[in-house]
């Protein structure tokens, strides 16, 4: 048995079976999955499968998963914020009958701004495909970081540049729409320490040490002012499933819930399909 979350904790794999938010804070761990020195590579199928663009990569895999003969095509988009919901809306389309495709690529806002060429060339031409050949019902997108926005020739600072990013993600999102596709965003998660899973690998019988504060300061919330812009846009929030009232805690039932300071592990975020799926719109 797992140290206590419950009397009761749940085995790794049967945590990942039930699904659902935190509800407690587990204090210690005999076992952990994924094993803390393979977290940090823990990113899911779609990095597996070759599906994340990286920053130095200019390309267009075709990366489809659920229903490949679905008539209801949803999209996922974005940078890596994006990515690590991966491992829960694909359960999503494979229990819902949808074909989804996914379109990342890390380091690269979906936000229409200035910000590097080959990353807003690869934006361009993404939204000029998802228009004319994915032809979707839903987008999923996510974008976490304060990408520095050139204005002017000048990279510009965090906060000016969260002022564009809002007003480029906004844009962004009523491109989408006008495509008559639902838009669904997930809000930017409570980013933790930089040496999360090391404390975790250093401290298993003393979690509570690795825990971390809830209000950790994160990208000024542009993507949520962004949504509350665009008509039919609808912003999911996961902080309550992640995190508690005051603190997110680094491990649940066994499993380690961030992989890095600003990414869920893949085996974590599988335990919201459930969570996720009663967000969602349906089609």
């Amino acid at each position: 048995m797992l140290g206590a979350l419950t009397a009761c904790a749940l085995a790794p794999a049967a945590a990942a079976a039930a699904g659902g938010p935190i509800e407690s804070l587990q204090r210690s761990a005999k076992s952990l999955e994924p094993a803390p020195g393979d977290a940090f590579d823990d990113r899911g199928q779609l990095a597996a499968d070759g599906c994340m663009v990286e920053q130095h990569e200019y390309r267009f895999p075709k990366c489809v998963y659920g229903d490949k003969r679905s008539r209801k095509t949803v999209v996922l988009f974005g940078d890596s914020q994006a990515m690590h919901w991966f491992p829960a809306l694909v359960r999503v389309a494979r229990e819902r009958g949808w074909r989804l495709i996914g379109r990342v690529r890390a380091g690269c806002p979906p936000a229409a701004i200035r910000f590097s060429g080959r990353c807003d060339r690869w934006r361009a031409e993404t939204l000029r495909r998802i228009e004319r050949h994915d032809e979707p019902d839903l987008v999923v997108t996510g974008s976490g970081v304060v990408y520095g926005a050139i204005v002017g020739g000048r990279r510009l600072g965090s906060k000016a540049s969260a002022k564009h990013l809002r007003k480029g993600y906004a844009r962004t999102m009523r491109r989408l729409r006008r495509t008559g596709a639902q838009v669904a965003v997930m809000k930017t998660l409570s980013w933790a320490p930089n040496r999360i899973v090391s404390c975790v690998r250093d401290h298993p019988r003393k979690l509570r040490r690795c825990a971390f504060d809830r209000k950790q300061p994160t990208n000024r919330a542009f993507e949520a002012r962004a949504a509350k812009r665009v008509k039919g846009a609808r912003l999911i929030d996961a902080r309550d499933a992640v995190c508690l009232k005051r603190i997110c805690p680094a491990v649940t039932d066994g499993l380690i819930v961030y992989r890095d300071p600003k990414h869920l592990s893949a085996t974590y975020a599988r335990t919201l399909s459930n969570w996720l799926d009663a967000r969602l719109p349906r089609l």
